[in-house]
Formats: structure tokens, sequence, C-alpha cells
């Protein structure tokens, strides 16, 4: 018997059999390892972002404080003035299916400048010409705004004033002075005296989306099945198992003519 298991053939099978199990296993932890992410930030979203605002310092306490993952989109409010003359835009940032830029004005708080992302505007004609859009006031603001962390640098070279992503450590370089270690996105402003200065387009709210990856991931382990379900096959079709299967196979026990008249 084990002659006809450890076979070149199944031997083969098994070892096909074990680096398949194992790469399902392996997809499947990085589709999990993707839902988990997905699913904190949808959390932090649907605990953050309809509660009321906060100040700054309560989050933030210091510019080099880290923003929490459970503190993402948590609503802050926050007074200074804006650094209109370092103005940075994003580029190819969506907003319903159109693409855009996003506009970031540095604030001053203190001795220390938060990033703040004003809202999103149309592309220009051409890739190079900036469109127009409201300039942030001089004077002095009081805002309200969602916290978020620095985003992943693309590794894009743009030209001055111009960024790929929100990425903290590029928009220090071009704004200098001490940022702190997350953005907010505007959701209200309001001057010293009183009035509401013109925007680019607000933000669409986050979505909650957790995205189909936990049922990826389920898929993945179990299609690692399918590694021992093809070692079986190969086993059951060898050549020669039908043959040994229907020797081993009791013959029914023939009823005479006699044995039939006595019962």
């Amino acid at each position: 018997m084990f002659r006809e298991i450890f076979t070149k053939r199944i031997l083969g099978a098994i070892a096909f059999a074990i680096v398949f199990g194992l790469a399902c296993y392996a997809l499947g932890m990085w589709q999990l390892s993707r839902y988990e992410a997905k699913d904190a930030r949808a959390n932090a979203v649907e605990a953050n972002y309809a509660r009321a605002a906060v100040p700054l310092a309560q989050v933030l306490p210091s510019p080099a404080t880290t923003l929490a993952e459970d503190q993402i989109w948590t609503k802050i409010t926050v007074t200074g003035r804006y650094a209109v003359d370092w103005t940075l835009v994003v580029r190819t940032r969506s907003l319903a299916s159109a693409l855009g830029l996003e506009v970031l004005v540095p604030l001053r708080v203190g001795d220390a400048t938060l990033l703040v992302d004003r809202g999103w505007v149309r592309m220009g004609e051409t890739a190079a010409e900036l469109p127009p859009f409201p300039a942030a006031p001089a004077e002095e603001v009081t805002l309200t705004g969602w916290l978020k962390p620095s985003e992943d640098d693309r590794g894009q070279d743009l030209p001055a004033g111009q960024l790929a992503s929100i990425n903290l450590p590029q928009a220090q370089a071009q704004t200098g002075g001490t940022l702190y270690q997350a953005y907010l996105v505007l959701d209200a402003e309001r001057t010293a005296s009183g009035l509401t200065p013109q925007r680019p387009t607000p933000l669409e709210p986050p979505s909650v989306d957790r995205g189909p990856h936990f049922a990826y991931a389920l898929q993945w382990w179990l299609t690692a099945g399918l590694g021992i379900a093809f070692v079986v096959f190969l086993y059951r079709s060898r050549p020669g198992a039908e043959e040994r299967r229907a020797a081993a196979t009791p013959k029914p026990k023939k009823v005479r003519i006699w044995d039939e008249e006595d019962g």
C-alpha cells in the first residue's frame, strides 16, 4: 500500500498541494489585511465624523503628535491666519467622477502650521494650466474640519507649488516652518468679522465601504482545498486502481434453487 501512495506522481501532487495551499493562505491573509485596514478607517469615520468639533490641542497637543488611527476624521476647531503665498495644489484628485485639483493652504497656528485642504477645483484646459480658484482670506479665520494623516509619497517630480498627494513631508519642504503631523479637510470657515469667505468646492463625505476583501480572503482559503482534492483525484485514478477496487469488492453469494425452495 505504501508503495502505491509514495509514487513520484503522488509525491509531486502532494508537493504541489502544499505550495498551492500556502499561496492561497498568503493571498487570503493579504486580502484580510486590506479588509482590516478599510474596517479601521470605516470605524473611525462612523465614530468621529458626525461628532461635535473639539479644539485642535485636544487631539494634537503639539505639532509633533501623530494622529492615532482611531482619531482619523475627528472634527476640530482652530483659529489662525492663512499663509496665502504658500498655497499648494494636489493634482489628479477626483470628485463626482471628475478629475481636478485640491487646494492646500497652510494655516499659521501660533509657532506651527496646519495644512488645510480648502476643497476641489476642476482641471484646466491643459495639464500645465492651473485653473482659477478662490483665494484664502488674509485676515484671521476660525475653521472647523476633519483631521487626516499624511498620504503616501507617490514619487513624482512636479513643479514648485504642486503635489502628487497630500504628503506632509513634501508639503513642509515647500512651505517651511513646523508642520502639524496631520492635515485638515475644511468643513467651514469664518473670518473675525463674521464673513464666510468663498472657497473651492467642498470634498465629498468619506466612504464607509469596507469592500469585498473579507469575502475574497474566505474564497482564497477555501480554494486551498482544491490542492487536497487534486491529490485524492490522482490517487484514485492511478493505473490499476479501478481493477484493485473491483477485486477487493466481495462478490454477492449465489443463491441456489433449493435454498430458495427451503426459504
